[in-house]
C-alpha cells in the first residue's frame, strides 16, 4: 500500500472512530489554536532519501503525450486557512506578506560581493546545452560557470541574474548567481579536472580544451569574457523534482507537486518573465540539515532561458506562444500547405542583441506556455493565479528598474526597452489574474467592531472602483462549522464598515463580501472572511475566495 493509501485508510479510521465515540456525529472543529500556521511542520527525517536523475527526453514525452497528472479544479492543498502558502523547504514568503525593501530585492539571494579569483578549473560543465565551467575560488567555494553566446554578448548572463532576482523576491529557493569577468590566461587548472571527450569517455582538461570554449562565446573588446558564477548549493544533491506527484522517499512531502500553490502560482511569474524553460530538468533537490535533522531542500535554477534569452541564441518567436508539440497548428499549417502562418511569427522585436526576443503588445497572459505542459501549471485556479498576482503587484516600476540595472548592459536601449516590457507584461497580467476572484485583501475587524479591507486591484490600477460592496455577517460555530447568517445585506460604497451587534457577542464571526462590476463579474462571488476573538480583539483566521 503506498504512502499515501495509508494514510487515506488512517483518516477514515480516525473519522469512524470519531462516530464511534460520539454518536451524535459531531464534526471536528474548523479552526485549531495554531491556525493559520505560518511555517509547514517538516517533522520527519529524510535521511533515507536516495538521489535519482530524470530524462529531459522521458519528460516531455510523458507530459506531452500521456498527461500524467489531468486533474483539475481542486483547490491547493497546501495553502493555510488564511489562503495562504507556509514557508516551507519549497517557498518563503517575502513579497506580498511583509514589508521588503529596495535593497533586499537586488540583492536578492547574493551573500557577498561578486566573486573573485585567482579561479582554478575543476571540471566542465555536465549538464544544459550552454558551453561552460566549474571554477573554483581562493576560498574553496565551487562555482558552475555559464557564456553569453556570440551574436549576443551580455544576453544569457543579464536575464539570468535580473530573474534570480525577481523569484527570489518572489519566495522560490534559488541559487546564489554573479556576474563576473574571466580571463583565460588567468585560469589555473586543477590536476584532477575532467571533462568529457568526443568519444564520450572522461579524460583530463587541457589549455586547448579552455581556447576552443572561449573561441566559442562572447568576449569583450579587453579580452575578457562575461559570465554568470552560479555558486554551488549545499547539501546533497538528489537530482531534480517533478511537477506532479511526491517523492515517495521523502516523508515530508505529502501534497502532490500539481496541487502544491507555490508551484501553481510559478505559472504566472514564468509568464511574466518568459521563463518557458520551467520544467523538471531546472528544478534540484538537496538534502540538508535544518533542526537536527535532515530535510530535503527544493531549490529552481537555470533561468539563462528567460526574459528575451534563448540560452545559447535570441529566445524564439515560438516561446511563450506555443509548446514544442502541438497537434492543432502543425496540422492547419500541413493542411494549407504552409499558407498559414502562426500570428506569433508576425511579431516584431527591436534589435537590440543584449535582449534578445522579448515583448509585451502581443503577450496575453491567459495564453502563455512553457516549453511544454507542465502539470502545476495546467491546474492553476483563479485563486492561485490571484495569490500569485498579488505579490507580482508587489514590484513596483522603481523596483523592475532597479533589478533590471543588474544586469549591467552595456547598451542602454537594453535597460530601458526591458525595464518597459517588463513593466507592460506585469500591468496585463495584474488587469487579467488580480480579477478572477473578488480581490479584497488585509480584511481585518478591529476592536471596535470595525471591518476593514482594501481592493488591490482597485490599489494597483488594475481596476475601477465598485459603485458597493455588499457583506453579510454570521455568527459562526466552530466546533459544529456551521454559519448563521443574519437577513439582509449591509451595502457600503467604502472599503470599511461596522458589524452588527448582533453577531459580535460570540467567539467567531463570518463576513461574507461581494461587489457587482461590469468589467468583472467574478468579483460578484462571495469572498469568506472568519475572525476570532481574541483577548486583543478580533484575528482573521479563515479566507475562502472562491470565483466563477
Amino acid at each position: 500500500m503506498t504512502r499515501r493509501l495509508a494514510l487515506a485508510a488512517l483518516l477514515a479510521l480516525l473519522a469512524i472512530g470519531q462516530v464511534l465515540q460520539d454518536p451524535t456525529g459531531a464534526v471536528s472543529p474548523r479552526f485549531f489554536p495554531d491556525d493559520p500556521i505560518a511555517i509547514d511542520p517538516e517533522t520527519q527525517d529524510a535521511s533515507n532519501v536516495e538521489p535519482w536523475d530524470l530524462s529531459d527526453q522521458y519528460d516531455f514525452v510523458e507530459n506531452t503525450f500521456f498527461k500524467p497528472s489531468d486533474r483539475r479544479d481542486t483547490r491547493a492543498l497546501n495553502v493555510n486557512t488564511i489562503d495562504e502558502v507556509p514557508d516551507s523547504s519549497w517557498y518563503t514568503n517575502r513579497l506580498g506578506l511583509h514589508p521588503v525593501s529596495l535593497d533586499e530585492i537586488v540583492r536578492g539571494p547574493m551573500e557577498r560581493a561578486a566573486p573573485g579569483g585567482p579561479w582554478t578549473v575543476i571540471g566542465g560543465k555536465t549538464e544544459g546545452i550552454s558551453p561552460g565551467l566549474r571554477l573554483r575560488d581562493p576560498e574553496g567555494t565551487r562555482y558552475f560557470i555559464k557564456f553569453d553566446p556570440p551574436d549576443n554578448p551580455e544576453m544569457a548572463s543579464g536575464a539570468e541574474v535580473i530573474a534570480t532576482r525577481f523569484l527570489h523576491a518572489l519566495g522560490y529557493h534559488v541559487p546564489e548567481n554573479y556576474l563576473i569577468v574571466l580571463r583565460p590566461g588567468e585560469l589555473a587548472i586543477d590536476p584532477d579536472a575532467r571533462t568529457v571527450g568526443p568519444d564520450g569517455r572522461p579524460r583530463a582538461i587541457t589549455r586547448d580544451d579552455l581556447e576552443r570554449l572561449f573561441s566559442s562565446v562572447a568576449g569583450n573588446e579587453e579580452g575578457g569574457y562575461r559570465a554568470v558564477a552560479s555558486k554551488g548549493l549545499s547539501g546533497e544533491d538528489l537530482g531534480p523534482f517533478r511537477y506532479y506527484g511526491t517523492r515517495p522517499d521523502d516523508p515530508n512531502d505529502i501534497f502532490p507537486h500539481e496541487h502544491r500553490r507555490e508551484l501553481r502560482g510559478l505559472r504566472v511569474f514564468a509568464a511574466w518573465l518568459n521563463h518557458d524553460d520551467s520544467r523538471s530538468i531546472n528544478t534540484r533537490d538537496f538534502l540538508v540539515r535544518r533542526s537536527g535533522r535532515a530535510i530535503v531542500w527544493h531549490h529552481l535554477l537555470d533561468f539563462g532561458s528567460t526574459l528575451g534569452s534563448g540560452s545559447t541564441q535570441a529566445q524564439k518567436p515560438r516561446a511563450g506562444n506555443e509548446y514544442m508539440w502541438e497537434a492543432r497548428p502543425t496540422f492547419v499549417t500541413m493542411l494549407t500547405l504552409g499558407f498559414y502562418v502562426r500570428p506569433w511569427l508576425k511579431v516584431e522585436y527591436p534589435d537590440i542583441p543584449a535582449v534578445g526576443r522579448i515583448e509585451a503588445d502581443f503577450f496575453q497572459p491567459e495564453r502563455w506556455k512553457p516549453e511544454y505542459p507542465n502539470p502545476a501549471f495546467d491546474n492553476v485556479r483563479p485563486d492561485d493565479a490571484f495569490w500569485a498576482a498579488r505579490r507580482l503587484a508587489e514590484i513596483s516600476d522603481d523596483t523592475i528598474r532597479a533589478v533590471v540595472e543588474t544586469g549591467a548592459y552595456t547598451d542602454p536601449r537594453a535597460t530601458e526597452y526591458l525595464t518597459g516590457v517588463l513593466i507592460k507584461r506585469r500591468d496585463k497580467i495584474l488587469a487579467r489574474w488580480l480579477n478572477l476572484v473578488l480581490p479584497v485583501v488585509d480584511v481585518a475587524l478591529r476592536p471596535d467592531g470595525r471591518l476593514t479591507f482594501r481592493n488591490i486591484s482597485v490599489e494597483k490600477g488594475a481596476a475601477t472602483p465598485p459603485a458597493e460592496y455588499r457583506i453579510r455577517w454570521a455568527r459562526y460555530d466552530n466546533a459544529a462549522d456551521s454559519a448563521t447568517f443574519l437577513d439582509g445585506e449591509q451595502v457600503v460604497t467604502a472599503t470599511e464598515a461596522a458589524a452588527p451587534s448582533d453577531v459580535l457577542d460570540g467567539s467567531f464571526v463570518v463576513a461574507e463580501l461581494r461587489a457587482e462590476h461590469p468589467g468583472h463579474p467574478a468579483w460578484s462571488t462571495p469572498t469568506r472572511v472568519y475572525f476570532r476573538r481574541q483577548a486583543a480583539g478580533w484575528e482573521t483566521v479563515g479566507i475562502e475566495r472562491q470565483a466563477n
